[in-house]
């Protein structure tokens, strides 16, 4: 059987803010005709919950809630939508606002063990491309194929900057610069999970690569 039609393939993608990770994510799911998964969301939707009821964003007491949460992952189209307590949340987790909390809740193991072992269980249905930041270090250690995509922060945060723009939302480029900058610290030095590449991960610099691009590159990269 060819190897793109194997429902356990996961394609892992992972990088910091702004490298193009969700486009290409998209695109080369679309051309491979597996799910995408955006693992990030799901970081989102339990920032958003949390903030919405009321709990404060440090380890005691996201810890204590976290079990309390029903959080589900399902998919119409290939997409993934996230739900919370039986209400699909995926249209509100946009912003830098719900941003910060995911990058908040993201540091505490007890949020990333009930997130890890949610999306480990989406293998097996039909192949997937998954992006984030531990997929191919922590999720899919054993991933069929890895890739981590990179960019200069000036680019990422440019980037992020124009889709915030198109999203309706009243920033500034050096308000967005400062946001992706602490988040990659937070991310790069928490302790569970650090943002960083797999030693068998395909490393690709975006900053002067078109979506269509990255997505040849990976292909043939891999035999999928």
């Amino acid at each position: 059987m060819a190897m793109a039609t194997r429902a356990d393939v996961v394609i892992a993608i992972d990088g910091p803010s702004g490298v193009g990770k969700s486009t290409v994510a998209k695109r080369l799911a679309e051309r491979l005709g597996y799910r995408y998964i955006d693992s990030g969301a799901l970081y989102r939707a339990v920032g958003w919950a949390a903030q919405a009821a009321g709990v404060p964003l440090e380890a005691g007491a996201l810890t204590e809630w976290i079990p309390r949460l029903s959080l589900t992952l399902t998919f119409a189209d290939g997409q993934s939508e996230v739900w919370i307590d039986g209400q699909c949340v995926t249209p509100k987790l946009q912003g830098e606002t719900v941003g910060a909390a995911a990058s908040a809740v993201a540091t505490v193991p007890a949020v990333r063990q009930v997130i890890t072992s949610l999306l480990r269980g989406v293998r097996g249905r039909q192949g997937v491309v998954m992006e984030g930041r531990d997929i191919g270090t922590v999720v899919f250690p054993d991933a069929t194929a890895k890739f981590f995509l990179d960019a200069s922060i000036e680019t990422r945060g440019q980037r992020r900057f124009q889709d915030m723009q198109r999203m309706g939302q009243s920033v500034t480029l050096r308000s967005v610069m400062a946001a992706v900058a602490t988040r990659d610290a937070r991310d790069r030095s928490r302790e569970a999970a650090p943002l960083t590449s797999s030693i068998d991960a395909h490393v690709i610099d975006t900053t002067d690569l078109t979506i269509d691009d990255v997505v040849e590159r990976m292909l043939s990269k891999t035999c999928l």
